[in-house]
């Protein structure tokens, strides 16, 4: 095993590297690849890097010399074989214009997006029919919050009427009248010396 890469890495391209290890989205395949090439950038020799990475010292070699020759496009992954996914750019793009858009504007008879609802608008309106499990997880990697609403009645009540009960509420408090136990007392067939049955 040799000592050292051949494959000189520029300053320009450890930048690159360094910008795109940042990114969130980027497969543990391809950022493993590019943690080989700032290695190497950063002085590590050939045996280091095969001991950390698990890796053999030829396919270091390689994507380090791909790297060097043609940047990150030669460190993706390459197309796999199998069906195409359901949930391409188009329908990503759809599904963010359809939530970002109230139910009302689309002429549904709802306020309020669900996942189920959403699989079914989509699958009508693209012909794709994605599980609603599965779009909460598109959802969320698109940075949608997924969660019940909070449906209350306060856009139905009077300020005035809130301000006024909440007042009333307030002077009855500053009387008293002996609070819990006054109340408890006072109510029919309370024997409150307690020396009496209680009819039932």
């Amino acid at each position: 095993m040799k000592g050292t890469i051949a494959q000189e890495i520029t300053a320009e391209q450890r930048t690159e590297v360094e910008t795109l290890l940042r990114r969130r989205d980027l497969c543990p395949r391809v950022r493993e690849r590019l943690e080989m090439v700032k290695a190497v950038a950063l002085g590590q020799d050939l045996a280091a890097i095969v001991a950390w990475s698990g890796r053999t010292a030829r396919t270091v070699e390689r994507w380090v010399r791909c790297y060097g020759e043609s940047g990150p496009a030669a460190v993706a992954d390459a197309p796999r074989a199998g069906r195409p996914p359901r949930a391409d750019q188009a329908y990503r793009q759809a599904l963010e214009r359809a939530v970002e858009t109230a139910p009302p504007a689309l002429g549904l008879p709802f306020d309020v997006w669900t996942s189920a609802r959403l699989s079914a608008y989509l699958a009508q309106t693209r012909g794709v029919r994605i599980a609603p499990g599965w779009l909460r997880v598109l959802l969320a990697q698109q940075d949608f919050a997924c969660g019940r609403p909070k449906h209350t009645l306060g856009h139905l009540q009077d300020p005035a009427e809130v301000a006024a009960c909440q007042a009333a509420l307030a002077a009855a408090e500053k009387k008293g009248g002996g609070g819990a136990r006054a109340l408890r007392d006072a109510l029919p067939g309370r024997d409150t010396r307690r020396d009496q049955p209680v009819p039932l």
